[in-house]
């Protein structure tokens, strides 16, 4: 080691511990910042949104969203790019880690993993939905950044499901958001479905049975044997 990472502070701590442990500590507030803006955005839009709300939200101190982020605007931004690229380094994993399973059962699963993301994540298309009545230009941002880079893979997924007749043939782009619409609406109105229902989207119970009627009402041939991979529970 060089003589610079050999440094010790007067108690005796290496110099390299101390940054790491300030590097982490960074990433975590800069992750509790991320989440309690998601939730913010979601549910007020970005106009309605309060920087000081996000920080009492994520316990942390109010400078620390301008440090990190800059502006309102950067932060918006960011929160996209978290949220994003959550949705698909998950179903990107999934997808390559059915390479060996038959093509209906991958699709099935596939289709699946994207409800079980949407009841994990709800907040993902309310964000999308207060991205839809705001402002154009931060709306035309999003798509170009973060939907158009991922739709080539939804709709190879949805391609391939019709090639082996497990949905019907048609517009995979309207196919697509008829699909998002069913998996995420009990979700993204949970407090109207757990009124109306009086049950609670996010139960284990309740999740699997939306789950199954979302997949009958897609799949042609649904499958009922396929794989389930034990509870449903969102969790990982």
């Amino acid at each position: 080691m060089t003589a610079e990472t050999e440094r010790t502070l007067p108690e005796g701590k290496p110099v390299r511990t101390r940054v790491r442990r300030e590097q982490k500590r960074a990433l975590e507030t800069k992750e509790a910042i991320l989440e309690a803006a998601l939730i913010e955005f979601s549910d007020k839009g970005f106009d309605g949104a309060s920087t000081r709300n996000i920080s009492i939200t994520a316990e942390v101190n109010h400078r620390l969203i301008g440090h990190h982020f800059g502006t309102k605007e950067e932060l918006w931004k960011a929160t996209a790019k978290y949220v994003f690229g959550a949705y698909t380094k998950k179903l990107r994993e999934r997808y390559v880690n059915l390479n060996d399973v038959d093509e209906p059962v991958m699709l099935r699963l596939m289709l699946r993993e994207f409800i079980l993301f949407s009841a994990k994540v709800p907040h993902l298309f309310r964000f999308m939905v207060q991205a839809n009545i705001g402002e154009r230009a931060r709306l035309d941002w999003l798509i170009e950044n973060h939907i158009l880079p991922g739709m080539p893979f939804e709709l190879t997924v949805l391609k391939k499901a019709q090639e082996v007749g497990l949905i019907r043939k048609g517009d995979l782009l309207h196919w697509r958001y008829i699909f998002i619409g069913a998996a995420t609406s009990i979700f993204t109105l949970a407090g109207e479905y757990q009124s109306n229902a009086k049950e609670d989207p996010f139960d284990d119970a309740v999740l699997s049975k939306h789950v199954d009627m979302v997949l009958s009402m897609f799949l042609l041939h649904d499958s009922q044997s396929a794989p389930t991979e034990g509870s449903l529970a969102l969790t990982g």
